[in-house]
């Protein structure tokens, strides 16, 4: 199940968001693309693992600690969206 979890996780990332994120630039020029993409590569990634990190801390702050079994329950939720 855990597998299967990170799997669904990994396939959803690939396959949707990477699409979405270059279907942002499609309508710009050659400059605000090359320059668009190094600035969200730069801080948008250092700002969605740390936007993560404190949704996972709030959610252990609301819920009380969790393991491994409520985070890979969750995972399988969310890669069933």
């Amino acid at each position: 199940l855990l597998a299967f979890s990170f799997f669904a996780a990994k396939v959803i990332d690939y396959s949707l968001r990477n699409v979405l994120n270059e279907m942002i630039y499609v309508p710009l020029d050659f400059d605000s693309r090359y320059l668009g993409k190094e600035v969200i590569g730069v801080f948008g990634n250092r700002f969605g693992k740390s936007g993560i990190s404190l949704v996972l801390s709030g959610l252990g702050y609301v819920f009380g600690s969790f393991g491994l079994s409520e985070l890979t329950k969750m995972t399988s939720v969310v890669g069933t969206i």
